[in-house]
């Protein structure tokens, strides 16, 4: 008998998004690039760990809490329907049917017919300055950050409600407190992941607990306001179709009944709709759910990548005003109708959609460098020219007696060094995993010591290396270790500050303000910026052609006569794919990757870090896993400022013709 097809909460997430989606991902065929999203997520934020750590505490409070574990859905409600018929009882992962509305509850605690619907998000909640509902008669209804957890619970409060009317029933979110500190030294190892791919399970350390915790990191925040809100309010939304809670769950209910798809609904969310493909990708058995709904709404074949649309213009542009006429790609778009906006200072947001628009419908495949602002921004630059990028972490469940929830952790460096003459080397990296102590300060020292002998420009690709930096003065403010004015005085010198005409200087933002590639659809991240750089330098490309990276020409760390531009039919292979991959777990490693190609870039690296640290950390990973994944972290490491000289060398080529 084939299994009822759900309005789940997942899916009610997806029809707040937009409905039509919930069609596409009942249907296995259509392609989903975010389909590892919550999995991963649950990774890089610590949500595994944050459940573990609440069943603790509730089994606290009530040994006999039971875990519904059953993997077959009718059993699971069944076995939920008779615990509750107990006048007290607390289930972990209850599960709720009603007709085809579907809820798994992370915890149900009941006391006679008062039911406490318990939702467990590892989300940091701070106590003052956190609401879930709008501050002021001005403010939205339901705090913007919080609206999609309030969401959320309102659905399954909604369910619940409807499967048990008899019962009164309150809603809860339980959050990680950032302000309170931990008392158990190794808390993050006491839950431990295990298992591989999608199939990870927290293992809770029998040694564990919770009464050892002197101050408890998760708090229950009575969500009952923001609920009876979200219920009862129609949400307007600007470009989006308004939220109208019950008619949305009754039209959902229905359409998923009869398979029907709503919609299409085309609008400014449809640009990062994860079910597309390619066209040249496109098979019965691999479809695109955004081709489908252009092909409805705009009634026509659609054969061109959606990077060609104008959904494909860089950040927020105003779509909906292009597709108000009909116009769904770029060549259809007029000149006039961008607006531009030109600044002598830098490429603005709509000179930039200029730029896509003429590579597209012109075919125009120049770079294009706002040379005066370029010329003097790296006119003051001082040599040696260091170029560092950070690895970090931000557990949610420190490692240390006396960290906080999502504290920042700075384990790994690397440095190129580019002296005057434009020699490069390796010049230090610094990799700290062995879990005596918390290592950002002491990576800071080594740092200190790259780098602190001298004047130099410290180069970085985008704020995270500036606001890591800030965290660890935090730290070292608060811990005040015996070099703690040495320390400060080097940052000082670097200037931490957004603004500073100290060391430091954000190469990334510097690129986005002045500089376009034709095939990065206008975005300087790295992923995209690196191989168009190898596309568009013949001087870059010529160079790392040949085996000189790992020589005395130019020396490295973790490389021996690299060849860094491999060529596969007719374009440079991007280099990281040189590289081995940083895990050896293949589901782990796909699912990464389909994240990052789906713009989940930073969602991906943080699951990254999180994932080779507390495998570090971890006593029971095998010595030969440790011993690869350290390996694999050096040279990916290397990679990012190696990429950061490469991009260098591009730019000051450029400028020389």
């Amino acid at each position: 008998m084939p299994t009822m097809k759900t309005l789940s909460k997942t899916r009610f997430r997806l029809a707040l998004e937009c409905p039509t989606k919930v069609y596409y991902s009942l249907d296995k065929r259509y392609a989903n690039l975010k389909q590892d999203d919550e999995f991963l997520e649950s990774l890089a934020d610590g949500g595994f760990q944050v459940g573990a750590l609440a069943k603790e505490m509730y089994r606290v409070k009530d040994p006999g809490a039971i875990e519904i574990t059953s993997m077959d859905q009718d059993q699971q409600v069944r076995q939920t329907a008779e615990l509750l018929q107990r006048e007290n009882v607390t289930i972990f992962e209850g599960t709720i049917r009603y007709d085809n509305l579907l809820i798994r509850i992370d915890v149900l605690q009941k006391r006679g017919l008062v039911v406490d619907l318990i939702e467990v998000k590892a989300k940091s909640w701070d106590r003052i300055d956190d609401s879930l509902t709008g501050k002021t008669a001005r403010s939205n209804p339901i705090a913007p950050n919080w609206e999609p957890f309030v969401y959320d619970v309102a659905f399954q409060h909604r369910v619940l409600s409807l499967a048990c009317p008899s019962f009164t029933i309150r809603p809860w979110l339980l959050l990680v407190d950032k302000a309170r500190v931990n008392t158990i030294d190794g808390l993050a190892l006491k839950f431990p992941i295990r298992g591989s791919g999608r199939s990870r399970w927290v293992e809770v350390s029998p040694d564990f607990n919770v009464a050892n915790l002197e101050q408890p990191l998760l708090w229950l925040e009575d969500a009952s306001a923001a609920v009876n809100v979200a219920q009862t309010i129609v949400r307007e939304r600007k470009g989006r179709a308004d939220i109208q809670f019950d008619a949305l769950i009754t039209a959902m209910s229905s359409a998923i009944t009869r398979g029907e798809r709503l919609g299409p609904f085309v609008g400014q969310p449809c640009k990062a709709c994860e079910f597309y493909v390619a066209p040249a990708a496109v098979s019965t058995s691999n479809r695109s759910g955004w081709t489908e709904c252009m092909e409805t709404q705009f009634k026509g074949a659609v054969l061109e990548p959606r990077e060609h649309s104008v959904f494909g213009f860089y950040r927020q542009a105003k779509i909906d005003a292009h597709l108000a006429p009909g116009h769904l790609w770029m060549r259809q778009v007029e000149l006039a109708d961008l607006n531009v906006k030109a600044s002598a200072e830098k490429i603005s947001m709509t000179a930039r959609h200029e730029l896509q628009w003429r590579e597209v419908k012109e075919k125009d495949n120049e770079p294009f460098l706002n040379e005066g602002p370029l010329r003097a921004a790296m006119g003051d630059w001082r040599f040696p020219l260091h170029f560092i990028d950070f690895e970090t972490t931000r557990p949610v469940l420190p490692y240390h007696a006396g960290q906080r929830p999502y504290q920042q952790i700075l384990f790994q460096f690397s440095h190129h060094e580019m002296s005057t003459d434009g020699t490069v080397r390796h010049a230090t990296e610094c990799l700290l995993t062995d879990g005596t102590a918390p290592p950002s300060i002491a990576v800071t020292r080594r740092l200190l010591a790259a780098i602190g002998q001298d004047d130099g420009t410290v180069l970085h690709w985008y704020p995270h290396e500036r606001t890591v930096l800030n965290d660890v003065a935090d730290e070292i403010k608060a811990s005040a270790p015996g070099d703690a004015v040495q320390l400060l005085h080097f940052f000082g010198e670097l200037g931490l500050e957004k603004d500073s005409k100290g060391r430091l200087y954000d190469m990334g933002r510097m690129v986005e303000d002045q500089v376009f590639l034709p095939g990065t659809g206008g975005s300087s991240s790295m992923k995209r910026f690196l191989p168009a750089v190898l596309r568009h330098s013949a001087a870059v490309r010529e160079r790392y052609s040949m085996p000189i990276y790992g020589t005395t020409e130019m020396p490295s760390h973790n490389f021996m006569n690299q060849t860094w531009v491999v060529d596969h039919s007719g374009t440079a292979t991007d280099p990281y794919k040189l590289l081995s991959p940083l895990f050896q777990d293949f589901d782990l490693t796909e699912a990464l990757e389909r994240m990052e190609s789906g713009e989940g870039e930073v969602v991906a690296n943080g699951a990254k870090a999180m994932i080779a640290y507390a495998t570090l950390q971890d006593p029971a990973s095998p010595p030969e896993v440790r011993e690869a994944l350290h390996k694999q972290l050096l040279r990916y490491c290397e990679l990012d400022t190696l990429a950061m000289v490469m991009v260098y060398q591009a730019l000051v080529g450029w400028l020389r013709h």
